[in-house]
């Protein structure tokens, strides 16, 4: 499964994105759905919370919660950064089989693109931390303090920033004859 559209970059709302994130997963998303239902179905027939409770627990929060609404808001807010990037004229939004990713088309700067691959992982990371703090669900936060793990170098975010700052630091330094 392969398929993107590209947007002018003004056009690209975030919650496009997020789609797109839930598209990708749409199978466990029906079965969540599905789980749910049958679980409160049983809660309100007998009165037992248990069914319910495990599939809140086993699949929706972490399935829905924690993975689809992690990467949602991920994707989303490095489109939100691209958007304000006058130097970017269009974004593709990619679906492969393990991923949903954004791809600008123009040029970006090493501080635009340092900008844009911090913007989803530090988001989530933001949220997470706001999750952690509160004390609102621990669990569910670290679902987003996860995607710091994406600024590594193996990782496209991870990449793109060490790109960045190897082309900062080369147009600073001048050639050496």
């Amino acid at each position: 499964m392969s398929s993107s559209s590209t947007h002018p970059a003004a056009d690209l709302r975030p919650h496009a994105v997020a789609r797109a994130v839930a598209a990708q997963v749409w199978p466990l998303l029906a079965l969540a759905a599905v789980f749910q239902a049958a679980a409160l179905l049983w809660m309100a027939r007998s009165g037992d919370r248990v069914p319910a409770a495990m599939a809140w627990t086993l699949l929706t929060k972490p399935g829905v919660l924690g993975l689809v609404a992690s990467f949602a808001l991920h994707e989303s807010a490095h489109v939100l950064v691209l958007r304000r990037t006058s130097t970017v004229t269009h974004i593709t939004v990619e679906r492969t089989a393990w991923r949903t990713s954004v791809i600008p088309h123009g040029t970006l700067t090493p501080r635009a693109t340092a900008l844009v691959a911090l913007a989803g992982p530090t988001a989530c990371a933001a949220l997470g931390a706001l999750l952690w703090l509160s004390a609102l669900d621990r669990a569910l936060a670290w679902w987003y303090l996860a995607h710091l793990v994406f600024l590594l170098p193996c990782f496209g975010d991870g990449r793109a920033l060490w790109r960045a700052a190897r082309e900062a630091r080369n147009r600073r330094t001048p050639a050496t004859p």
